[in-house]
Order: C-alpha cells, then structure tokens, then sequence
C-alpha cells in the first residue's frame, strides 16, 4: 500500500538513544513505522507485524506500530535515526543532515523477515 512518509524525533527514541545505539530498546524505538488505525485495517496490517518501507532511496525492515496520537490519512512516521535514513533522500544540501522532511512516497508491505539491528545496519554501507 501506497503512503507518504514523515520523520521525527520521538520522547521513546531520545530515552532508547541515552541508554545506547546498539540495545533492543533502541531497534525496539527507533526500528519502528507509525500507521493510524484506519490506514492499518485497510492495508490488512495489526500491531507488530513487521513490514518493509520502499522508497525510492531504498528500503528498511521495521516493526508496525499503531499511531498514538491522530495522523492524517496516508502517512507513515519513523523515528528520525538509521532506519528512516535507509528510505529518505541522502542528499543533505551542505547541511550534514538528510532529508527528512518533505513529501517522499513510500510502499509498505509486510514481510516475514527480522528487523535489521544498529550493526546490521551499519554492515549494509560497507558494501
């Protein structure tokens, strides 16, 4: 299913990030991809399925999570860090910093595979 994407920072990544990059509760607050409810029940997904997000940059294996707070219809948001930067633009226009903000659609289906952790993720520039 067809969404656009939204990046951010969230009070659950800030807390993971301070205990350390490479734990579970880390992959388990960042590694993540915010729905509302109704775009969940029309793509068929539930509450931890874990789905890949494709771009056109690239793609990321992350855990499905139910919106908290209301979202307009048709957006996704992931946490600002290395999984969202798996699927936004590289290109930093002198800031250092990707691009993530601004409209970038996305695909989001579900897959039977792991969640990339930090160190998965790294490995995958060393290429």
């Amino acid at each position: 299913m067809k969404f656009y994407i939204n990046t951010g920072r969230t009070i659950w990544q800030g807390e993971a990030i301070e205990a350390g990059k490479n734990l579970e509760l880390y992959r388990k607050a960042a590694g993540v991809c915010y729905l509302n409810e109704e775009d969940m029940k029309k793509a068929g997904f539930k509450e931890g399925d874990v789905v890949k997000v494709i771009s056109k940059y690239g793609d990321v294996v992350v855990y499905l999570k139910k919106a908290g707070e209301p979202m307009p219809e048709g957006m996704a948001y992931i946490p600002l860090g290395p999984w969202a930067n798996c699927v936004v633009s590289p290109e930093t226009d002198s800031t250092a910093m990707p691009a993530y903000k601004g409209p970038l659609d996305v695909e989001i289906i579900k897959v039977d595979e792991e969640v990339p952790t930090m160190a998965e993720l790294m490995k995958r520039y060393l290429k």
